[in-house]
């Protein structure tokens, strides 16, 4: 049964000193030993007063909390005491400055204190806070661990509610401010994060971009009180996607920018799903001037660009009732079977014979016919059935649902422009499954 045991903890070596019981590594621990005490203390009250498993769970989570605090209060005194040794012989020329200071710093356990003692490198030099940087802290700070819950929790929630689920799940307190401090710091910082790309090229690459609103504030450029004066107005966040034809696994980009700084994103998106000097592209849209523009400055002759059929089916539907008012379902029907096939002059021959008078209010036959004829050389739904290829955009709106408006369009939010920018590229991270990736990175690169 040897192999079976868990042998995590270091085993004694030879030349090393026995290890030192439990009793006697504690007793100058004296608060994590009655911490210690107290567990099983519970643990005996939880049996013989009759505890049942939900009050058993929530007295253990209370403790392991009241545990976890009490452990990292001794690391930290014991850490700043032997950090404060080393600092003679490390800086021969310092000595101390002041009065110690209460260093504190909050944590997925609560607030950390350590009264940290301060050096001055010669009369008038740096000062110098050696615990500080050793343990990696700053004073009134957050520990990462707590960072990370805070970003995960504002990534999904409003900053208010992701607050209220920090004290639910880890019974601390935290700001508002916190909340939206570091997920829009850590947002800014993952925009720049990019999926490593496949190590082989996608045969063939299924591609979409489209434009979704979301509400920003802009306020004023001088003035006291900034909050009169705001202008509330909508901004287009443009999202993108690309995966390979049978993958499920889309990888996204998205902006807040230009046109022209949308299409450059979609082309590296693209890349990072496997975009090679061969790849077949197959792009989906509704059929937007602009997308249509950068798919062919982007892509070019590796491309094939399909309006999506839904959208051509949108103007047929209005079309319908105009020139059949009779029978507008059958009449639709039939034309969307014509362009499945491909047979898109004889879908304008019918929409031909009913058009409205230039300049009229309100003209849908004009308007479909117009739509299909500029459109014709990103009709070919039969050939895309045939290769196996989608021929409606619904991945990109569902993208929209769950990457964007899910988080950037609840009901009364407003986005200052760069924290909506950073919250893109938080979001965005998270749908390209770089969150963990992220939090993995060395905390100097993430700076």
């Amino acid at each position: 049964m040897e192999w079976f045991m868990n042998d995590e903890l270091p085993s004694p070596t030879k030349g090393t000193s026995p290890r030192r019981s439990l009793e006697q590594r504690l007793a100058r621990r004296p608060d994590l030993l009655a911490r210690l005490h107290q567990i099983v203390d519970h643990l005996d009250q939880s049996i013989t007063d009759g505890s049942d498993a939900d009050q058993a769970e929530a007295r253990v989570i209370e403790q392991v909390r009241q545990l976890g605090h009490q452990w990292l209060t001794n690391w930290a005194e014991e850490a700043n005491e032997h950090t404060q040794a080393q600092v003679p012989a490390q800086h021969p020329h310092a000595s101390r400055h002041g009065k110690k200071k209460l260093l504190s710093w909050q944590t997925t356990f609560g607030w950390i204190q350590v009264q940290e003692a301060q050096w001055r490198l010669g009369r008038r030099g740096t000062v110098l806070r050696p615990f500080c940087v050793r343990a990696g802290v700053r004073p009134r700070g957050d520990s990462r661990r707590l960072q990370r819950v805070l970003v995960d929790f504002g990534a999904e929630d409003s900053f208010a509610q992701a607050a209220q689920r920090v004290q639910e799940h880890y019974g601390i307190d935290v700001s508002v401010g916190r909340v939206r401090r570091h997920s829009l710091l850590h947002g800014a910082r993952m925009s720049a994060l990019e999926r490593v790309a496949p190590q082989q090229a996608a045969r063939t690459l299924v591609t979409e971009m489209d434009g979704t609103m979301i509400p920003i504030a802009v306020p004023p450029a001088a003035g006291a009180d900034r909050r009169k004066g705001k202008q509330l107005l909508w901004r287009e966040a443009r999202l993108c996607l690309a995966r390979e034809k049978d993958s499920a696994t889309p990888c996204y980009g998205a902006s807040l920018g230009s046109a022209e700084l949308a299409g450059t994103l979609w082309a590296q998106t693209a890349r990072a799903a496997g975009l090679g000097p061969q790849t077949c592209v197959h792009g989906l849209g509704d059929g937007a001037g602009w997308i249509l523009t950068q798919f062919g400055e982007q892509f070019g002759s590796q491309g094939t660009y399909l309006v999506d059929f839904y959208h051509t089916s949108e103007y047929l539907v209005a079309a319908a009732a105009i020139v059949q008012p009779q029978n507008p379902v059958g009449w639709r029907r039939r034309q969307q079977g014509r362009l499945l096939d491909n047979k898109v002059p004889a879908v304008l021959r019918a929409l031909g014979n009913y058009l409205e008078p230039e300049g009229g209010p309100d003209a849908p036959v004009r308007t479909a016919h117009r739509y299909l004829d500029e459109r014709r050389g990103h009709l070919d739904y039969a050939g895309a059935r045939a290769a196996g290829l989608p021929i409606g955009s619904g991945e990109i709106e569902s993208g929209h649902r769950h990457v964007i408006q899910q988080r950037l369009k609840r009901a009364g939010a407003w986005w200052k422009e760069p924290n909506a920018e950073a919250m893109l590229g938080l979001r965005v991270a998270r749908a390209n499954h770089l969150w963990d990736t992220y939090w993995t990175l060395p905390t100097s690169t993430q700076n």
